[in-house]
């Protein structure tokens, strides 16, 4: 039984995959062909940044040095051919390669990111079962209205205010990034604050709905203390509503890192693709966008092999 739960794990698993490749050729087509339809056109912009003049032989030779003189069908096939020998290209802005660069900025992303998920769930988990068990009560109102702050609050204007206190005023954390720990704390913090409202929320909502069902109240008749009751058995059954969640919003932080990083002068992956729109770096571009459809797709495979490993009713409903 087990060995055949093990193989259809394995198919699920595998089926996600091809999705998500055909979902990622699909995502790539669609920028190379937006790319191509912009106002803004990639050798003009070169031409401009390096101060040359645009005339017709000028403009020609740009376009056969970065290679946009070809259809954008044999590009986009030469593109595909070159990713899957790990070769995206020369960036046209500083002439790198473009994998270097990108991975040298996704590390401080993910390192931003990792920050402020740790900080999500250690704030949003210990306060949304506090609201629920104290329902109604001035505790309650008092998170609720934490958490409705955190909803509301621009996580860019959280950031300015972040930076005067701690980092002009009492000069706690540093005001430049050295991209050491103390550099990541106060980034993680203003782009986990609008997350940790929703996870508050959510969870709250989660564990007030469990408080009625009828395991509940069997295990209150038992005399089992309310605090193993809301740790050891409503945690436990909410766990698949809780994964799903939290998988959401790491998707939806990752999103939120170009502000944040901008604000804070991190060179990240979320800064790195808003640079290469503006100096229309198209190699850039189309590395960042397969990046950030990559991360998606496996955060999604992550959190529904988590999903199925926990609950095994869920689990048999996705298998099938």
């Amino acid at each position: 039984m087990e060995d055949q739960r093990s193989l259809k794990t394995i198919k699920f698993v595998g089926y996600r995959l091809i999705t998500s490749l055909i979902l990622l050729l699909a995502i790539t087509l669609l920028t190379f062909f937006l790319l191509s339809m912009s106002k803004v056109d990639a050798t003009d912009a070169y031409i401009h940044r390096n101060v040359m003049k645009p005339d017709a032989e000028t403009v020609k030779m740009i376009e056969h040095r970065l290679g946009l003189d070809q259809a954008i069908h044999l590009r986009y096939f030469k593109w595909i051919k070159n990713i899957l020998k790990l070769d995206f290209g020369k960036s046209f802005v500083t002439g790198e390669d473009v994998l270097t660069e990108i991975l040298v900025c996704f590390s401080r992303t993910v390192k931003m990111v990792g920050t402020s998920v740790l900080l999500m769930i250690g704030i949003s988990l210990p306060l949304g079962i506090l609201a629920a068990s104290k329902r109604d009560s001035y505790i309650d109102n008092l998170i609720s209205g934490f958490s409705m702050a955190g909803l509301s609050m621009p996580s860019y204007w959280f950031g300015f205010i972040l930076i005067y206190i701690f980092s002009i005023k009492l000069e706690i954390f540093p005001f430049v990034f050295k991209d050491n720990f103390s550099s990541y704390v106060l980034p993680a913090i203003a782009l986990s604050i609008p997350f940790t409202g929703i996870m508050i929320k959510m969870i709250r909502s989660n564990f007030l709905e469990r408080l009625g069902d009828d395991f509940v109240s069997y295990a209150v008749a038992r005399g089992i203390p309310k605090r193993k009751i809301l740790f050891n058995h409503i945690l436990k059954n909410s766990g698949v509503s809780l994964l799903a969640l939290l998988g959401q919003n790491i998707s939806n932080i990752f999103v939120g890192t170009a502000i944040i990083e901008t604000v804070f002068s991190i060179k990240g992956l979320g800064r790195y693709g808003l640079d290469a729109i503006f100096a229309r770096d198209n190699p850039a571009i189309n590395g960042y966008v397969l990046f950030i459809a990559m991360s998606f797709a496996l955060i999604n495979i992550i959190t529904d092999i988590l999903i199925i490993r926990t609950d095994r009713r869920v689990g048999e409903n996705k298998l099938l």
